[in-house]
């Protein structure tokens, strides 16, 4: 609402809580404690309709960088963007584009304690994962540093290439089997944990290219390059 009123570039709002959060492909966030860390940054970048989805890529590492210099752990990214430690989800992030103006949405569980039993074994928290209560201001500002240079960068850039190295090392599923699960599987189930995959080919992950795709090997040794919109993955 703030974008559309004019807002300016880099408009940041915060919260305790939230109690409409959501994910891609209309998934829920869960998020109504104040131990965690929730926020969006409004920007107005000046680049190609069809860069900006890579947005989110840069959104993803940022968290994930900022996560590894204050927190003191090394969180993998399940691309696009997604963060996880330990195979558990700790950060969720949606990137939403309107006319002129793009808004990135995080959500971060850092000091929850406990997760209801329908999520407690795919969520965690960084407490949970290091026994530290951490600073929330100060995490919000680590990403914020980290987001504001690979931002400059990115609208300066024609594609990803800046980042593909940084990002790939952090993928958790790099060099490992993944199932490729089309939308219209996706949409049907608020919990991908559940997806039947037994008629799916499991591919092989090589990581990001330079716009952003998902590159995969088949078994045949044919490469697939897999969009952001059109899929969610889950490793084998």
């Amino acid at each position: 609402e703030l974008a559309k009123r004019g807002s300016v570039h880099g408009s940041l709002v915060v919260s305790k809580s939230q109690t409409a959060g959501k994910g891609r492909l209309g998934r829920s966030f869960a998020s109504m404690s104040d131990d965690g860390l929730y926020f969006s940054v409004m920007l107005r970048p000046e680049v190609s309709p069809e860069h900006l989805a890579g947005l989110t890529l840069v959104a993803a590492l940022a968290a994930s960088k900022a996560i590894q210099n204050i927190c003191g752990i090394t969180p993998s990214i399940k691309w696009p963007n997604d963060i996880y430690v330990n195979n558990k989800k700790v950060v969720g992030i949606l990137t939403e584009a309107g006319t002129d103006y793009v808004v990135i949405g995080i959500g971060i569980n850092v000091n929850t304690k406990s997760f209801d039993k329908s999520i407690e074994a795919t969520a965690t928290s960084i407490y949970l994962e290091t026994g530290t209560n951490v600073a929330k201001e100060e995490l919000l500002m680590e990403i914020l540093s980290q987001l504001n240079d690979l931002y400059d960068t990115f609208v300066a850039s024609k594609d990803l290439s800046f980042l593909v190295k940084d990002y790939n090392q952090g993928l958790g599923s790099l060099n490992k089997e993944v199932f490729i699960i089309p939308q219209q599987l996706t949409l049907t189930s608020h919990n991908p944990s559940l997806i039947d995959t037994s008629a799916l080919e499991a591919v092989l992950c090589l990581g990001i290219d330079k716009d952003g795709n998902l590159v995969c090997k088949d078994s045949k040794e044919e490469l697939h390059y897999v969009n952001s919109g059109e899929v969610s993955l889950r490793t084998k």
